[in-house]
């Protein structure tokens, strides 16, 4: 069964998070993959049992991670989402591998393991297009309301997976099925799924870079990163801005989709969209040098995170003052509405808030130096604060963030590079619906519709974090030595089988260390001795003392059953 390959150790790296309730809806989990394992924890007080707490110190209890349940899969996990199904007492998690395979697995009370409740297979010749090898990776994205979810697969299509909702009328009762899914499978929570070739819904739709659902829609509304023709860095004489997005509103019953939205000329540097949530809305597209806001009825903002963004991009950015980063390899996680933790690619923390105006429009953004981390994958918030931080190249890692204190008259160190540095003031002649610029309209009933562009203090909150507890990762391995162990006990040194050790270099830069693996548990034995005719054996617990209660029991007596 090994002849080719054999797995001697699980996977520990973590290369996905999410946060749902896998196991019931009273209780959430967080769940993390890595290659081909799944695991499940949970967060229980780190309290000892035998240290008394003071009565006058009302603290809340430092929390540490219980794995619940591990899951080995016969492919790498390559995206990872949870969706709510109708008549579901739990969550379902989707799952996608290599080349353009979707599962919707299900924990089974039952069998206490994974039920599969839909599989979708895409890799037919037709689909395929012609390709025998691609670096695609099959995203995952899921509506928020939980009405559909889509998978890109090969770079070019979308799989719409729709899931059967249950419309509850005022009088409570349910809502009929819909006739056109009726028959055997009307009462299946996913649907039959279909496919969108997005050349069609964009001819000039091409690379696409990454895709989010949106907040805030009637109907399911999908943004599309994308970059219709490449570039580098080489040719930003040449070409440059050629990042684009659309926003693309799926009619699942007639399985029609118009584009609502689409924004051109994005710099050539996007990597990543991450959507907001309302009341704000809109999207934040991440670029190397640069952060950009976009909503579909505001005009768009956007930040230079360095100097190079004044050669590499005409896109109208605001200089940010004492920011000086870049986001290549970041991930973010929402910690709130308006604010998010972003984890850069040297492991550095920043707690970004979006400041808005009474309009809902974003105005300003505060970076703020938090701490110093690992080298991060992706994020996941867990509860309402608890960050955790999964790495491939070192320990994964729980963090608890607090509020620290609230900076009053904040005021936001922005530079408009739009515009020159003296701007004339207009013409008293001229009227206030010839301004093109909110700053100029000086008719108080005007600026109560548009606004101000005079900056107001701004009230900041600032966090602190705290490490919780970590996950060991021993991977990447470098080098691998094997020996004998320093320390080992006599009963155990003439064992036919030699005991010996893995000595690895594992992670990378900070994060690096020195592993030392063992086959097993190596127990240092205190003493032996022969009992003769003992057919079982079982252990007793108690206290030292009947009056003190406050004390755990301990294993006390050993009882021996013998053969008579």
């Amino acid at each position: 069964m090994y002849s080719v390959c054999k797995t001697t150790h699980p996977a520990t790296g973590i290369e996905h998070s999410i946060t749902c309730n896998f196991f019931n809806r009273s209780e959430k989990s967080l769940v993390v993959a890595g290659a081909n394992v799944i695991r499940v924890l949970r967060l229980i007080p780190d309290v000892d049992p035998n240290k008394k707490k003071p009565k006058n110190i009302n603290t809340p209890p430092k929390m540490k991670m219980e794995c619940l349940a591990t899951y080995t899969l016969y492919g790498n996990v390559m995206s990872m989402q949870s969706v709510s199904l109708a008549g579901s007492q739990r969550d379902a998690l989707l799952l996608s591998f290599r080349d353009a395979k979707l599962s919707v697995v299900e924990y089974d009370l039952d069998t206490h393991d994974l039920k599969t409740l839909s599989l979708h297979y895409f890799e037919e010749e037709e689909i395929r297009g012609g390709w025998t090898q691609h670096t695609h990776i099959p995203i995952i994205r899921v509506d928020p309301e939980g009405r559909c979810a889509v998978m890109l697969v090969y770079g070019r299509q979308l799989v719409v997976l729709p899931f059967r909702r249950e419309t509850i009328l005022e009088d409570g009762d349910i809502l009929a099925e819909d006739p056109s899914t009726s028959g055997p499978q009307s009462k299946a929570p996913v649907l039959a799924s279909y496919m969108i070739i997005l050349k069609e819904v964009e001819e000039k739709m091409d690379n696409i870079i990454d895709i989010q659902f949106l907040h805030g829609y009637y109907e399911p509304t999908l943004l599309i990163l994308y970059e219709p023709v490449k570039t580098f860095s080489g040719r930003i004489a040449v070409r440059r801005d050629t990042c684009a997005m659309v926003a693309i509103s799926l009619n699942i019953q007639q399985r029609v989709h118009p584009v609502i939205w689409s924004v051109s000329n994005l710099p050539m540097d996007c990597t990543q969209a991450l959507a907001v949530r309302k009341p704000l809305g809109g999207t934040l597209i991440f670029a190397i040098n640069s952060l950009i806001y976009l909503n579909q009825s505001v005009p768009p903002y956007g930040i230079s995170l360095n100097s190079v963004t004044d050669v590499s991009t005409s896109f109208p950015l605001k200089l940010q003052e004492n920011v000086k980063m870049t986001l290549e390899g970041a991930q973010a996680s929402f910690i709130s509405n308006d604010r998010l933790v972003l984890s850069l690619k040297n492991g550095e923390l920043y707690v970004l808030t979006l400041h808005a105006d009474s309009m809902r429009s974003v105005r300003s953004f505060h970076f703020e130096k938090a701490a110093a981390s690992v080298l991060t994958t992706c994020t996941c918030v867990y509860a309402d604060n608890y960050l955790f931080l999964g790495s491939r190249l070192g320990n994964s890692l729980l963090l608890k963030f607090t509020e620290k204190k609230t900076i009053e008259g904040y005021k936001p160190p922005t530079i408009d590079l739009t515009q020159p540095p003296l701007k004339k003031r207009r013409m008293d002649t001229l009227g206030d619906w010839m301004a093109s610029d909110v700053a100029d309209i000086r008719d108080l009933d005007e600026l109560e519709v548009y606004g101000s562009e005079a900056q107001t203090s701004i009230q900041l909150t600032s966090y602190s974090f705290e490490v919780c507890d970590s996950l060991l990762n021993v991977g990447p391995c470098g080098n691998i030595s094997m020996g004998e162990p320093a320390f080992l006990s006599e009963e155990f040194s003439n064992n036919t089988d030699p005991d010996v050790e893995l000595v690895t270099t594992s992670g990378y830069g900070k994060n690096g260390a020195l592993c030392v693996l063992q086959r097993s548990v190596r127990p240092q034995v205190v003493t032996t001795f022969e009992l003769t005719g003992i057919t079982d054996m079982w252990i007793v617990t108690g206290r030292e003392t009947v009056q003190d209660e406050s004390q755990e029991p301990t294993h006390a007596f050993l009882t021996l059953s013998v053969k008579t």
